[in-house]
């Protein structure tokens, strides 16, 4: 956490914890193998926020598949400062082939990683 993520209330500003719920899908994202002509994007999120985050509270962040479609899957996220839930994240993110830029159906060794998250 640094300073410049504080807004004028004194806590973190909402679109920072969004970057924080980002950087927790991307480890998960991180371990699929590179498909040349295919990527990611990310279709929907929705986020929120339950309790102030502040300067110097140690935030973790769990991350977990809710569903898995043909084409895409949702991760479920919740940010923890000790036991308390400060904000809670689901994220849609949508399987494509990069020339086409439309959906494309998710490969068989995406699904091994993504059930591993279930």
């Amino acid at each position: 956490m640094r300073y410049r993520d504080m807004d004028m209330m004194g806590h973190v500003n909402h679109a920072v914890i969004v970057t924080y719920f980002e950087s927790a899908r991307a480890s998960v994202m991180g371990q699929f193998e590179r498909v040349p002509g295919s990527g990611f994007v990310l279709g929907e999120v929705h986020v929120r926020y339950l309790a102030e985050i502040r300067m110097g509270d140690a935030v973790e962040i769990g991350t977990r598949v809710t569903r898995i479609g043909v084409r895409s899957f949702t991760l479920g996220q919740g940010l923890f400062i000790g036991e308390t839930c400060a904000a809670t994240c689901l994220g849609a993110e949508v399987h494509i082939d990069t020339a086409t830029r439309r959906g494309a159906a998710l490969p068989a060794g995406f699904l091994a990683i993504l059930k591993q998250y279930s």
